[in-house]
């Protein structure tokens, strides 16, 4: 009775490491799904929002670029001012608005050039994202092939969204079910090592109330020869 017990929870503890190890890999398929879909909706808002950011950083530009040329127009007025000076108060006057004008001119510079770099920016990204579609529906049918009754997403960021909600919904009742056998199994096996030791077990593993079980039955007299 002892030693069929005792094969019946190597039996369960082997069975448990088995769902343990499926149950591990059920979490990184779903590690890489949220990344997937982090991806995708990444790209899907870049481009719902591209429109209007676009419009946006090109008015920028413009903005800028009538900054700087107003700007310019203030020099010219001051430097024809300053050649036109006739005593020393008037030209240093003019001096000093010819030197505003200039500090002027190197801010509007400066915010030109950054509403360029952001306008540049946006279209390097724009041009970029594309690209990384393709790659995501290969990770996504990939990681569909390992999930029964899971189709390969159709084309585009949404639709990888959209199926990454279905595949995260998938491996959550996966690894729901598995838990559920897990614990049935981890229940029995600590009925079966409390049996077998005489001691309760409960609260292990199910390789941990093998082990508890397998060193009473070493330990116990009569018993050493059976355990081999």
């Amino acid at each position: 009775m002892d030693d069929r017990a005792l094969i019946d929870l190597r039996d369960l503890a082997a069975r448990d490491a088995d769902l343990a190890s499926e149950a591990a890999r059920l979490r990184e398929l779903d590690a890489s799904v949220a990344e997937l879909r982090a991806a995708a909706e990444g790209i899907d808002l870049f481009f719902a929002r591209y429109p209007a950011e676009d419009a946006a950083r090109r008015e920028a530009v413009r903005d800028a670029e009538a900054e700087l040329e107003l700007r310019r127009d203030q020099l010219r007025e001051a430097e024809a001012t300053l050649a036109e000076a006739s005593d020393d108060v008037a030209r240093s006057h003019a001096q000093h608005a010819v030197d505003r004008a200039r500090d002027h001119i190197a801010v509007a510079e400066t915010a030109w050039a950054r509403a360029r770099r952001a306008h540049d920016e946006l279209e390097r990204e724009a041009a970029a994202l594309p690209a990384r579609v393709p790659d995501l529906e290969h990770q996504a049918a990939a990681i569909a092939a390992e999930i029964p009754d899971l189709p390969t997403p159709g084309e585009g960021p949404r639709a990888l969204v959209d199926w990454a909600s279905r595949a995260h919904a998938e491996l959550f009742v996966a690894g729901g079910q598995i838990d559920s056998q897990r614990e049935r199994m981890i229940r029995e096996a600590n009925e079966l090592a409390s049996m077998l030791t005489g001691e309760p077990t409960y609260g292990s593993t199910a390789a941990q109330a093998l082990a508890r079980a397998e060193r009473y039955w070493t330990s116990s007299p009569g018993h050493v020869s059976e355990s081999r």
